[in-house]
């Protein structure tokens, strides 16, 4: 004990002795003492690591944030009935209230393709490069040029053709409706039903009970419906395509509605299996 008190106080002279106002500045000293330090090296170039990566990472954001501006959609939207919009590739529109468009940069450059909901007048300007697709939350809608109505909500797609020619496709069951000026097609994703009509023909497709209503149908979209329905290929001879025919399915297999369409017409539809005839 007693030699510790005297190793402090020596100490104590010694500074009183020799230190001088200015000599020593702590902060210099710090450094100095830092960079003696084992491992400072380290520590510098760590420290320089992490503000370079920092300044990727804002770099990084910054890009990202730039992108999603550049890349943004276009997004129309119909506060009152009978909204006009003119689209880049002047196709036009009528927008009745609540509906929305939305487009990328894309559109009219490389390809037409929007998606939307609500209720839209289109009169597309024809160009068969570029089809017009229209996407909606439950089924797709191609055009090459031509006059039509869409009214698109959360479960149900309704299409009507004013003039041209619309592929209609719903989700489920998948099949590609040909829709010709007049027609009216009207698809429930709740129900798996399709209803189509036109001046002096209708037809009900559903899925959920697999059933079938041909109400005065050409046989050509009768054997496009079943080979999509059943998902096989069937044959039509070119000179029955233009008969029509009347009936309604429930629960049929392919087979017994092919026989009694056969029966009914005296036609020779046949499926197709294997590269061969069943």
């Amino acid at each position: 004990m007693e030699k510790n008190r005297q190793d402090r106080d020596e100490s104590v002279r010694f500074v009183v002795q020799h230190y001088q106002k200015g000599m020593f500045e702590p902060s210099k000293g710090w450094k100095r003492l830092t960079a003696s330090l084992p491992g400072s090296g380290r520590v510098r170039y760590l420290s320089f690591i992490t503000r370079a990566a920092a300044a990727v990472v804002l770099l990084f954001v910054a890009g990202i944030g730039v992108w999603m501006m550049v890349n943004r959609p276009e997004q129309l939207f119909a506060q009152v009935d009978n909204t006009e919009f003119t689209l880049p590739d002047n196709s036009q529109i009528v927008m009745q209230r609540g509906a929305k468009l939305e487009y990328d940069r894309h559109f009219g450059k490389t390809e037409r393709h929007v998606s939307m909901q609500g209720e839209i007048a289109f009169a597309v300007v024809r160009d068969e490069t570029r089809p017009f697709i229209i996407s909606t939350p439950t089924a797709r809608i191609e055009v090459l040029g031509t006059e039509f109505t869409v009214n698109a909500g959360d479960n149900e797609t309704r299409l009507s053709v004013t003039s041209g020619k619309v592929r209609f496709t719903p989700d489920d069951p998948v099949i590609p409706l040909l829709c010709t000026a007049g027609m009216t097609v009207h698809y429930s994703a709740n129900t798996e039903t399709i209803n189509v009509s036109s001046p002096g023909s209708e037809m009900e497709i559903n899925g959920k009970t697999r059933s079938l209503t041909f109400d005065n149908i050409g046989l050509k979209e009768i054997v496009m419906v079943l080979s999509h329905f059943y998902n096989v290929q069937i044959e039509l001879p070119e000179n029955e395509s233009d008969l029509t025919f009347s009936s309604s399915f429930t629960g049929k297999s392919i087979v017994e509605i092919i026989n009694i369409i056969n029966f009914t017409l005296d036609t020779n539809i046949v499926i197709v299996e294997h590269g061969g005839q069943q």
